[in-house]
This record gives structure tokens, sequence and C-alpha cells, in this order.
């Protein structure tokens, strides 16, 4: 019996030694069927269909044909040698001897579409012939050209299609706006797989928006990406409620934790019906009410609002947060003055009922949509079972199979068979936090400007550079009837300092009804009056600061009337002129929309909460200053922080504070040197309600 040693020794002379792996990809690579095919050929089914952990059944089709699509006419014998064959047998010549190296993983396959240049950024998506599917979204030929918006701290959407598809992939014209907003936070940077800065890659960048992701090894190296899923167990839901034909129109409630799914699971539901061929297609609308303050998918932080969309949605909330457009139109909007339903029960579920009332009365037919938010204990499951009782959806999803039971027990005793659990998805990789979500949903909210036809583009600009909208506050002609403030009512000499710089919302009254509960000598019914009697008892109500600031005292924690106003959007209140009696304020908001309030008579009144502070918005010149500075590292100028959060860790020393610039003149900032921290009481005021939790 031959030793190891004597066949190493009766090799033929001039070769080298080969480990069984180099043994093996020898064979693979002199096998005929396993070679790679030509670029006219899809590849074979041997390959795509190879076993991978984690590996989607999607993965398994044959990659497409490109077809007329000029971007995907990239050789694709180049793409499957990288997939199927080691280096140095894709037809260079060489035998491949020398790889002795480990056995690397398989990359891991992301999509059917296979050209060799990868998918992350911003594109559009035009089909020429067959049919594309992407977030749950089906595209055909006459849909026309469909916008997407990838960025690394979503889920990068997976593009499917067949082998008799053609296509087109178009660079997106707003996509070198968004992408200039790295400038002012570095919340935006490290978002979009740009290549490394060289001439040519900044020339290039001018024109290509977008990369296509085929495989793992193809993603940004210092980037954890996720393509979005869709779990077997969603499909298969997905599909059964894609075919209900009934009359009332589907209605679906989504309940569950926080971070399981929901909003994933809504959007994809809400493409899929958008673009399922059948009676739904004649419509082309679903309505969606999103009842999440903190994470809404339309609207700013700290509202809710009924939405009605007739395009599928393929981009993160930040892309489309202004959005009032031919493809999305807010129907009503409610401001609950916070980002959670805890800081008031009562209003956000009169806010809700409000806004399911219009649902009846102007969108009754539509398929709607229901996101709740993820708080499912306590007094947050006695919400949901309030409006699974009210609305009466016909279906009802709690996204998690691991309770908490009393939740399950709780939805499904006013459910009973409507109710049904699916598996939760939370991200394995999260570059950003709900906390930063709502900055950059926030930063890129006014930074947003109209662009047509039908798309929106944004400023890089600081928001200093912007001329601000001044709204007189004297007289009775004056621009608002005065400020508002929800739970908490600041001392009348502090008031003018509690509001400056901060972000409030922008509510129309649209009947003086609407300020029945603030006073209570003067009732709802004693202002049904004519406009001149109705405008005098609302006079009655406002007081003023030294500086002449209206307001109305509101000691009683007591709100607006959602069934008598609504929301129009956020401001943020850049100053106050107290010689000239104005406010300045940036909006998005359009300015013929203000307008047509006031010319209707209706009363504007702006809303002073517990919304999140605009940190974002005070250092946007320090950032937009320092961004392309040679001793300055774009995507480490400061570290990312949780700030004014429930996990804040604002004492911790920023990294690189000397490259914030000079701070001089800056109010509400402040730049810590060497081992500085911030003094005590220097951080967030927040009204503890757990107090004496533990005590015996």
């Amino acid at each position: 019996m031959a030793t190891p040693k004597r066949r190493k020794l009766e090799t033929s002379e001039g070769s080298r030694p080969m480990s069984a792996f180099a043994l093996r990809q020898q064979l693979l690579a002199a096998s005929p069927s396993l070679s790679p095919a030509p670029q006219s050929e899809p590849a074979p089914e041997s390959q795509a269909s190879t076993p991978t952990p984690g590996r989607s059944p999607a993965r398994t089709r044959p990659p497409k044909r490109t077809g007329n699509a000029e971007r995907a006419e990239e050789p694709l014998q180049q793409q499957v040698a990288v997939s199927g064959s080691p280096k140095g047998q894709a037809g260079d010549g060489s035998s491949g001897l020398d790889a002795e190296a480990p056995a690397k993983p398989i990359p891991q396959q992301f999509s059917t579409f296979r050209p060799n240049k990868s998918n992350s950024r911003s594109y559009g998506i035009k089909v020429i012939s067959g049919e594309v599917t992407v977030a749950g979204a089906t595209i055909r030929p006459t849909d026309g050209i469909q916008w997407v918006h990838a960025p690394h701290c979503h889920g990068i959407p997976v593009v499917r299609c067949s082998d008799e598809t053609t296509l087109e992939l178009h660079p997106h014209p707003q996509a070198a706006s968004l992408r200039k907003l790295e400038r002012l936070s570095p919340l935006f940077r490290s978002l979009w797989n740009e290549p490394e800065e060289t001439k040519s890659s900044k020339k290039r960048a001018a024109v290509d928006t977008y990369k296509i992701i085929c495989t793992a090894d193809d993603a940004p190296k210092r980037a954890l990406i996720q393509d979005l899923r869709s779990l077997p167990a969603w499909n298969k839901k997905l599909a059964g409620l894609a075919k209900i034909k009934q009359d009332p129109a589907l209605s679906v409630m989504l309940c569950g934790p926080k971070s399981s799914g929901k909003s994933t699971f809504g959007r994809i539901l809400s493409n899929r019906l958008l673009t399922t061929p059948g009676q739904r297609r004649v419509a082309r609308s679903v309505a969606i009410l999103d009842l999440d303050p903190g994470q809404p998918e339309y609207t700013p932080a700290g509202t809710i609002a009924l939405v009605q969309i007739r395009e599928p949605n393929l981009g993160p909330s930040f892309t489309h947060v202004a959005t009032d457009e031919q493809a999305v139109s807010i129907i009503r909007c409610h401001s609950i003055a916070s980002v959670s339903p805890a800081s008031d029960p009562e209003l956000y579920l009169e806010c809700a009922l409000d806004l399911y009332s219009h649902y009846q009365s102007t969108c009754q037919g539509l398929p709607l949509i229901i996101n709740t938010p993820g708080w499912v204990l306590g007094t947050g499951l006695d919400l949901l079972t309030e409006l699974a009782s009210s609305f009466k959806p016909t279906e009802v999803i709690y996204m998690s199979e691991d309770g908490p039971r009393e939740s399950v027990e709780g939805l499904r005793a006013v459910c009973k068979a409507n109710l049904s659990t699916l598996p939760s998805q939370q991200s394995e990789f999260t570059s950003r936090t709900a906390a930063h979500l709502r900055a950059m949903q926030a930063l890129a909210y006014f930074h947003t400007r109209r662009s047509a036809p039908n798309l929106i583009t944004w400023d890089p600009t600081p928001l200093t550079t912007s001329p601000p909208l001044l709204v007189n506050y004297k007289g009775r002609n004056r621009g608002i009837l005065g400020v508002i403030s929800y739970e908490y009512q600041p001392p009348p000499e502090l008031l003018t300092e509690t509001i400056n710089g901060s972000i409030m919302c922008l509510v129309e009254t649209v009947d003086p009804k609407a300020f029945g509960r603030l006073r209570g000598s003067i009732k709802g019914e004693e202002m049904d009056v004519d406009d001149a009697e109705s405008s005098a008892k609302l006079e009655e109500l406002v007081s003023r600061t030294t500086e002449g600031v209206p307001y109305i005292p509101n000691s009683d924690a007591q709100t607006l009337d959602p069934r008598h106003s609504q929301t129009l959007g956020l401001v943020l209140l850049r100053g106050i002129d107290t010689k000239a009696g104005a406010l300045q304020m940036l909006t998005p908001i359009p300015l013929e929309r203000i307008m047509a309030a006031k010319e209707a008579g209706h009363q504007l009144v702006l809303i002073h909460g517990k919304l999140d502070s605009p940190g974002w918005a005070y250092t946007e010149d320090l950032y937009y200053q320092s961004f392309g500075s040679n001793d300055a590292d774009k995507d480490d100028t400061v570290e990312v922080m949780d700030e004014d959060t429930e996990r804040d860790d604002s004492d911790k020393e920023p990294e690189n504070p000397h490259l914030a610039g000079d701070v001089n003149g800056i109010p509400w900032i402040e730049v810590l040197q060497g081992h500085e921290k911030r003094p005590v009481g220097s951080r967030v005021w927040r009204v503890r309600r757990d107090l004496g939790r533990g005590a015996d």
C-alpha cells in the first residue's frame, strides 16, 4: 500500500503538490457541463441551484436575459466565472492548480438579475417585455418607469425576473440632491455605495445613480447590508390577501411589538394590492391609515394620517415624507405633538377614530391597511383592542409568534376568528436607530422642494440660507391665532424661549368648536354663532407674553377637537422678531395651502408639545462648512449617538470635536474640548412616570 510520501515522490517532474481542494477544482474545470455559458444564454441551472445557507427560493431561478437594457449589457460570462469558478478558470488559460487556500463560502445571491455591476442607491425600472418583481410590486410594460431608492440603512430591494424579461434601468433624476444631504449631517453618509473619491468616479457619479448587487461579495466593504426579505409565511398570507374579493373592501390591521416587521409587511402588501391583476388594478389605489407617530411612512414624526397611494412604495420614508402629489395624497392628518401615544392616549384614540371616519366618507371601497405602534402592553394593548373593536377590520395580523401572550389573547378576545399571527422579522444589521431615522426624516422633510412632474427634490444647503416665512403675530389680522402647549404649559415669561428654535405643528381649525375644550367658561355650543361673534369669543381665549406673542393658556392640558381641526404640517421656528412682531418660520408646507386656509376664514394655531429637538438643524452649518475639507473624514466627523433619547450617550466625548468648526455666534451648540464633559443638568429633562413603581 502506497504511503503519502511515496505518492509525493511519484509525481511527474515539474508538477506541484496538489491538495484535495485543488484537485477538485481541476476536475470541475475539465467538466464541459460546468464551463461558463455564452452571454446570450442563461447561466447553468446547476450553478443557480447550488444550496447556500440563507438563500431565498427565488434565487434558484436562472438569470434573465438583459435584452435592451443598456446598463445590463455587461458580459454575463464574467459574472458566471466569478460565482461559479475559481480565479484563473474563466478562460485565461491558467490551470488553477495553485489554489490551495481554504474554500471560501459561496457568496449569497441577492437577485436573479445578473449583470456584473451592482445594485444600491436610486434608479428607475422600466419593463420592456415580461414583468419584474421588487418589494412586492409587480412591474409591467404598461407601468412606465418606477423609481427606487435603496440606501444601506434599510433592506435593499431585490429585483426578480424571468429569462424572457427585458428591462431598462434609468438614473434617478433626484438622486443627486438626495446624496448631497450628507453635507448637512453624518446620518446621510455612507448610505449609497459610492466608489472611492477619484476623478473618474466623480465624473461617473454625475451620471450613474445606482449599482447592482448580485452577490454579497459586491456589497460595500465598510457597510453591512441586508436584502429586503419576505418570509415564506408572509408570502403565503400575502397571496391569500391579494386574492380576497369581497364587499366591503379588504381592511387589514397590523399589530405587534417594536421592530417586528409591521411597516415592511404593510409596504409589501400595499405594493402587491396596487399591482395585482384584476378588479383592484382598475382602481389602482390603496388607503393607508398610519397610526404610528414614532415611525410614520408619509408624514413627519409626531403625526398620524390617512393617506391614499396610487403607485408602489419603493423607498424609505425620508424619500417621500412630504409628498402630496399625484402618486400620494394625504387625505387628513392629525398631530399628537409627541412621537408616542403614551403622552396622551385619549387624544391619540380620538384622532385615530376621526381618520377612520374620513376613510369611510372619502375612500369607501378602497383596500385599507392600518399600521399601529409597537406598544402592545398595558395602556397600549387597551388602545389596540379599542381600535380593533371600532374599525372591525376583516383581518388582524399580529406580527410575532412569541407573544406577549397577554397581547395576543386580548386581541383574540376582540377579533375572534379574524386574528392570525405571523413570524416577526427583525433586521440583522442596524446602522441607524429609530431616533436616527426620525432625525433623517425631519431633515429631509424640511429640505424638501417641489419639482415637476410629480417629483420632489432636496435643497442641500443649510436652512440658515433659506429665507423664512414671516408671520405677523400682532393685531387682529395676524397670521396665527396663538400658540397652544399640549401636556405642559410653560410660564408665560418663558414661553418665547421655550418655543424659539423648536419644531411645532401648524394646525388648521375648520370650526370654532375645535376650541371648546380649552376654556370651561366658553362651551363648544356657545361658539356655534356667526363668524363675527365666534372671532370675538376666540379672542377672549388669547393671552400674550411680554414680547406680545399670543398664546392660549392651557393649564388643564386640554387639546383641540380633532373632529374640527387638521394638521397641515410641521414648522421650525427659526427666530422671533419682537420689533417687527413677526415669527420667522421654516416649513415645506406650500404657501398656497396656508393662504387657502386663511382665505376660507379658518384659524391657524401652532401646537407646541414633545416632538424631538431639532439638533440636526442646529449643526447643519458646521457640518456644511467642514464637509470636503482635507483634514476632515466625512464618514467619521463625529460619533453618531442616540442623543436626547432614552439611551442618551451624550455625556461621551465626540471623536473629533475640532472638525466641527467655530461655533461662535451659533445658538444651542457647544463643542467639548479634550476630556471635557457636559455639566450636570445640561441634558434633556424628562418627566418620570414610574416613580414609586418598585415601592412596597
